[in-house]
């Protein structure tokens, strides 16, 4: 206890002798630690998502591997708990694909959160009720489930029990049968309104193989199953796909994706839940471990640069018999010291700044986590192997220096040959350079995508959003159109069944006289859809008097995918099928994730109108818009107006990777700032080991730039030799990320040069400043003492 008491008392009287050196290191140690606390903190709660569910390590989702989606037909339920007795339970879930309005006495509220489930969606999940029938809150068909927030948005402090809703598009009303708990935050599905799956009118999509034949019609949900524990997962898939003739004609073969990796690791189409970004914390954990490793090369580099300052004491003590072992455990005593304090410290930052992380990471996140176990011990090892191993490597080369040379002047570390400082510097300027390149090529991708030509004219093109308008308010869309296109301010409009961006039916292509088929997209549309969004017909005819009801175009895309020479005699066998007459250009009906499929649009009146699409006529939005609320208003009051313009939206599809590109940009920026420090410290010390040089130099006429370039030009080495080893690394990862993009940007070389320059001017910017000190000292004072 007495040594321990001297080496902490040795430690603090060292750390506030240098009390300017002793600030910097344990503030640069403390805003790592606040940053890599900060990344913990958000990959604890990615990591968290749907773990709060009783039996989330048994609950799995099924896919159809044929398609690679998770749209199953609800059938499919009842199918397997029938002939598997391994699985416990099933549900079914579908959120609605676009916006219902709900209604409340005379008051509208439009919600986007709708899941239509079965009563079993309760005994899959853990769901707290705070009223209703936990066992079977659906009574009936009509029954509905709210949550808390819903509850006190529709009907304020009042019970919702028993009453009635109404939801447009529902021909019957709605009574609230349950009250629930809001989902949590890490919770990938979520809802306000949950609805029985039971009711026709809330099975959301459908799914035609062939119109002619009611047998193809599907009803997809998502299905999810409850395993027995202790059961093989992948050996109940392996088994249900051994007996594929179960699921005929639903399914040909599926697989099984565990509940704990549908938030992180989904890549099936038709899943409506949550999704987190994988990469972002693969990401995120090497820049933390990155910037833990620049802390410490920070640290090591700055305690060398002052150590001149206590070569003399080390010396002393030694000379009067002091071993090896106690200036060894007074370094690491005093790094452990500066570590601690750092930590502290880190976590008062962190707690100061928790709203700024917070809005960096776009998630509520909550400090006192790291409190818990076994975090905090794991975070306190963490720190106290950082602070030993950030004190050892110089304790142990200036521990086994001998006094002698300590106290007659000699040099203790030779400057020239010190291989491990450069090592270290060219490690600190690859991070730099490679999370520079990142930056550059993220920005680079995220503008190709926004700017990239989707093939349709989005210009002044906006879609209002048709409302469930009621059977007898029918005829009031007509009315809408006529009055639309009276106005001079528009200049085309459209209804159609789908739009590019949202297109939500798939028919079985059945083609004839072709062996392949496939789900297509399809729109279904009026004779006005090409004029106003701008397409082109590249192959046979376009629309003639009389087509309307009777024929269709394809996509290049689906015109090459059929392996179509022509188009006589084509025919598209849906809704009593339809003449296939011509061919349109490919544009983007999905993200730039996706490449360009084959698509039919249809040009018949029986599908829904959802949607209204407006081109507006040269550039007096203002007008054109205060028209349509106004034609609107008049014409359809009981409606709420709802609508988005095309590029608006189109570019709103490309927030996760805005998101991605500014928090990697900010991380950047903060790991080059860390650099720096160090730098600076790797100059301080450079300059103090060339003192002499450098007088001796001046005496004999250096010129101050002569000098600065000496002192530089190593760094310029060294920012090369890390550009080499940084490019192709950066290369490497960049291309990865890139390949979850469709079309992408090409990885020009420049952008890895100007990378480079860009480290080498911060680099330059950063050691100039200490260079040009020593540039104008007085040799004299250098000198003074030889």
């Amino acid at each position: 206890m007495n040594m321990f008491m001297y080496y902490l008392k040795i430690a603090i009287r060292n750390i506030l002798t240098n009390r300017k050196f002793s600030i910097i290191n344990i503030a640069g140690f403390a805003f790592a630690l606040s940053i890599c606390m900060a990344i913990l903190l958000f990959l604890l709660k990615e990591h968290s998502y749907d773990s709060f569910h009783e039996y989330s390590n048994q609950i799995v989702r099924i896919v159809n591997t044929e398609y690679n989606s998770s749209l199953i037909d609800y059938r499919v339920k009842d199918i397997l708990l029938k002939n598997y007795p391994e699985i416990e339970n099933g549900c079914l879930v579908i959120n609605a694909d676009h916006d219902l309005d709900i209604k409340n006495g005379e008051k509208i509220f439009s919600l986007d959160n709708i899941l239509s489930v079965d009563n079993d969606f309760f005994r899959v999940f853990t769901i707290p009720f705070v009223s209703g029938n936990p066992e079977a809150p659906f009574s009936n068909i009509n029954s509905a489930v709210i949550t808390e927030s819903t509850s006190k948005l529709i009907f304020g402090d009042e019970s919702p029990l028993g009453k009635d809703i109404s939801i447009f598009g529902v021909t019957t009303t709605v009574t609230i049968t349950g009250v629930i708990r809001d989902f949590p935050d890490n919770s990938s599905i979520s809802a306000g309104i949950l609805v029985n799956g039971d009711n026709e009118e809330f099975k959301f999509n459908k799914w035609v193989g062939d119109s002619r034949d009611l047998t193809t019609y599907q009803w997809p949900f998502q299905i999810y199953l409850t395993i027995k524990e202790g059961s093989d997962q992948e050996q109940l898939a392996k088994n249900i796909n051994s007996q594929a003739e179960l699921l005929k004609p639903y399914l040909k073969q599926i697989s099984l994706l565990r509940l704990k990796d549908i938030y992180l690791h989904d890549t099936t189409s038709g899943s409506s839940t949550k999704q987190g970004n994988a990469g972002l914390l693969k990401l995120l954990t090497g820049i933390a471990v990155a910037i833990l490793i620049l802390a410490m090369i920070n640290y090591i580099n700055l305690t060398i640069a002052q150590q001149n300052k206590r070569n003399k004491d080390t010396g002393i003590r030694k000379a009067i018999g002091a071993d090896r072992n106690t200036i060894l455990f007074q370094y690491l005593s005093e790094s452990v010291m500066v570590i601690l304090l750092a930590f502290f410290s880190g976590l008062f930052l962190l707690w100061l700044l928790m709203p700024f992380y917070q809005t960096i990471f776009n998630t509520s996140t909550d400090i006192r986590t790291l409190f818990h176990f076994p975090y905090f011990i794991f975070i306190l090892l963490v720190v106290l192997v950082l602070g030993a191993a950030s004190g050892s490597i110089q304790a142990i080369i200036l521990s086994s220096i001998t006094p002698v040379k300590i106290l007659t002047g000699h040099p203790v570390i030779k400057i020239r040959k010190n291989y491990l400082r450069n090592i270290l510097t060219i490690f600190q300027f690859t991070i730099s350079i490679a999370l520079i390149c990142c930056v550059l090529v993220v920005q680079r991708q995220i503008k190709f995508v926004k700017h990239k030509n989707p093939g349709f004219n989005e210009e002044l093109l906006l879609q209002l959003i048709m409302p469930e308008i009621k059977e007898n308010d029918l005829q009031k869309s007509e009315v809408l159109v006529e009055e639309l296109r009276k106005s001079p301010y528009i200049k085309s409009l459209t209804f159609s069944s789908g739009v590019p961006g949202d297109i939500y039916m798939t028919m079985g292509s059945n083609m004839e006289n072709t062996t392949k088929n496939t789900g297509v997209p399809c729109i279904i549309t009026d004779t006005t859809f090409l004029t106003t969004f701008g397409l082109k017909v590249t192959r046979g005819r376009d629309l003639g008097p009389g087509d309307f009801n009777k024929v269709c175009m394809f996509n290049e895309a689906a015109y090459k995918y059929f392996e179509f020479t022509d188009l006589e005699n084509k025919r598209f066998n849906n809704f009593g099928g339809f003449d296939i007459i011509g061919v349109v250009n490919d544009f983007q009906y999905s993200s730039l994730h996706n490449t360009i499929g084959p698509l039919c649009i249809m040009f018949s009146s029986s599908g829904q109108r959802s949607s209204l699409s407006v081109r507006l006529a040269g550039n007096v939005v203002g007008p054109g818009m205060d028209f349509i609320r106004d034609a609107w208003q008049k014409i359809l009051p009981g409606y709420p107006l709802k609508y988005k313009f095309y590029d608006e939206w189109f570019d709103s599809m490309y927030k996760s990777e805005e998101y991605f590109a500014r928090t990697i940009s900010l991380f950047a920026i903060l790991a080059v700032v860390i650099s720096c420090i160090g730098i600076l410290g790797l100059a301080i010390f450079s300059s103090e080991g060339r003192t002499k040089e450098i007088g001796i130099r001046k005496i004999n006429g250096a010129r101050i730039a002569e000098t600065m370039i000496m002192l530089n030009k190593e760094f310029v080495l060294l920012v090369v030799t890390a550009f080499f080893i940084a490019a192709p690394v950066a290369w490497y990862s960049m291309n990865l990320w890139l390949q979850s993009f469709a079309y992408r940007t090409i990885l020009s070389w420049w952008i890895f040069a100007l990378a480079g320059l860009i480290a080498l001017g911060i680099a330059l910017l950063t050691v100039s400043w200490q260079s040009w000190r020593a540039a104008t000292r007085n040799p004299v004072e250098a000198l003074r003492y030889e």
